[in-house]
């Protein structure tokens, strides 16, 4: 019974990061996501909240369950890491396109599909390396 308090205590003092770490991964990916676009008439706030919610829908379903699994074995700012999110940023943004009807292999033969995806598992990877790539256990 110890063991189990002990887990649940470990948990409870990392979830705050896990969010945080979510929170300015969507912030960042919104912001570049409009720079790139080059229409800073969008940097304003409803824009920035409507990409930050589609970053966040994302990165739960497919960068989260990665950042818990990674954080078993903690290593900050690792390169295998990074690759591990490119690799699933590439099939994120693939499935996000065909959700939202956009032609996805039209895309992905653009320049665009590959900056989003590097660009989201950057940012991603940056802020899990700073908040959560450390031992809680």
């Amino acid at each position: 019974m110890e063991k189990i308090s002990q887990k649940v205590s470990a948990l409870s003092e990392i979830i705050p990061y896990y969010f945080i770490s979510l929170f300015f991964s969507c912030i960042t990916l919104s912001l570049f996501l409009i720079l790139y676009s080059g229409e800073l008439d969008w940097l304003r706030l409803l824009p920035f909240i409507i990409y930050s919610v589609f970053a966040a829908i994302l990165y739960v379903l497919f960068a989260m369950p990665l950042q818990i699994i990674l954080n078993k074995h903690p290593s900050k700012f690792s390169v295998l890491f990074l690759l591990f999110y490119i690799l699933l940023s590439f099939v994120g943004v693939y499935l996000f396109c065909m959700v939202l009807n956009t032609q996805p292999i039209e895309f992905v033969k653009t320049k665009n599909y590959y900056v989003i995806s590097v660009a989201a598992a950057v940012f991603y990877w940056f802020w899990d390396s700073v908040f959560l790539q450390k031992s809680f256990y």
